[in-house]
């Protein structure tokens, strides 16, 4: 699978006229911050941009322009798809990457499926909001409020540069933002070390929930809904919770399953070096990166469980 060149990327947005952009379903600060600032761009170029994104938690309206995610009954020249796997992550946005005249494909997964016409993924990014600044710089005008939803994107995606898909280009592109004078540190703070009651409380239920396997190298832990109904949480608040069971001494692999729908578990896993769960999640269909991956399964959670058990075992 080969990627295209940037400018062949350029060359087809520079003739659209109808935008369409998404990411990957339940959105997160990478995604969302790179189809806003990237619609953004567009949209100041004269574009028509329609920003196709689930319906995403409070704390990432503080990404700016949010007036572009909205509906369309227009088919697009191109449909963008930004830090997405495969097209069926897409979910309800699927509808108009099949319909759109050309796709374009920017991802930073190395479990990328290269499905659209025109493709530009690099596994060695730390971020697509890394890859949507090199499209950006040098071609489009970038923005103090483009420079923030980038900065969100690249802070939450590398941990807050703490993950090892940080690399000399990813400071480079960092300190570029923080010249838009843009609020970084008020940024940090949002993604780090905020967090409402109810997010708190399924802290601790997932918390609560945490088992140790296979020697104390793998840590489980599991929320069903009426969990989630008990804390007066929702999905939207769980996505801080892997990255801190990941930090138990000695866990060489994070597993967190939470109940999405009825029958319904999406698992998300994290790994130490030598430990490649992005290959876990592909067993289930699913995809990520190789420290940090997910996917979804079509079961009840005491067997999706031991499903994903089953699957460590190979592993450990």
């Amino acid at each position: 699978m080969q990627n295209n060149t940037k400018k062949e990327i350029l060359d087809i947005i520079a003739n659209a006229n109808v935008v369409h952009i998404s990411g990957h379903t339940n959105p997160d600060g990478d995604a969302i911050g790179s189809c806003l600032a990237l619609g953004t761009a567009l949209e100041k170029a004269g574009k028509e941009v329609f920003v196709l994104l689930e319906t995403y938690g409070g704390k990432y309206d503080s990404i700016p322009n949010k007036h572009l995610v909205k509906p369309t009954d227009k088919k697009a020249d191109v449909f963008i798809a930004l830090d997405c796997g495969d097209a069926e992550r897409l979910g309800e946005a699927y509808h108009w990457f099949l319909q759109a005249d050309a796709t374009i494909n920017i991802d930073h997964h190395i479990s990328n499926t290269y499905y659209g016409q025109y493709n530009f993924v690099r596994g060695e990014a730390s971020s697509t909001s890394e890859l949507v600044y090199e499209f950006l710089e040098g071609n489009y005008p970038i923005d103090k409020q483009m420079a923030e939803a980038l900065y969100t994107g690249l802070i939450y995606d590398t941990g807050a540069f703490r993950h090892s898909s940080t690399s000399p280009r990813t400071m480079e592109i960092a300190a570029e933002l923080m010249k838009k004078d843009i609020p970084f540190t008020k940024i940090y703070h949002l993604y780090f070390d905020s967090r409402s009651f109810s997010a708190l409380k399924l802290m601790g239920q997932a918390l609560q929930n945490a088992t140790l396997y296979f020697d104390k190298k793998v840590i489980f832990a599991t929320m069903t809904k009426a969990e989630m109904q008990a804390c007066d949480g929702d999905v939207k608040e769980l996505d801080a919770i892997v990255n801190y069971l990941k930090g138990v001494e000695g866990v060489c692999v994070a597993c967190f399953l939470y109940e999405k729908a009825e029958n319904v578990i999406k698992a998300s896993f994290r790994g130490e070096d030598g430990y490649d769960v992005s290959a876990l999640a592909q067993t289930f269909g699913g995809g990520g990166h190789i420290k940090a991956a997910g996917c979804a399964i079509e079961a009840d959670m005491e067997q999706a469980k031991q499903m994903v058990f089953d699957a460590l075992q190979n592993m450990m």
